[in-house]
């Protein structure tokens, strides 16, 4: 299992819940699947065996998706 923080700024590391909720659903719709893990962590639960191509596709779609929940304004005052 690997976590990832979303904050709202590097600064005050105050939790970016609201984006970790946009993204949790954005990645969804762009077909990987995510789990929440607190407040403002993402979580990631590949299996035991998975390859490369597999992992930099998920990476891909999370990028992807990341890149879209910032774009929304919504995302980043929440």
């Amino acid at each position: 299992m690997i976590g990832m923080e979303l904050v709202e700024d590097r600064a005050s590391e105050r939790p970016a819940s609201g984006a970790v909720e946009a993204l949790i659903r954005q990645a969804f719709q762009n077909g990987l699947l995510l789990l929440t893990c607190g407040v403002s962590t993402v979580r990631f639960m590949p299996p035991l065996v998975v390859n490369e191509a597999i992992v930099d596709e998920a990476l891909e779609i999370l990028d992807q998706s990341l890149r879209e929940v910032l774009a929304q304004p919504a995302a980043r005052s929440a």
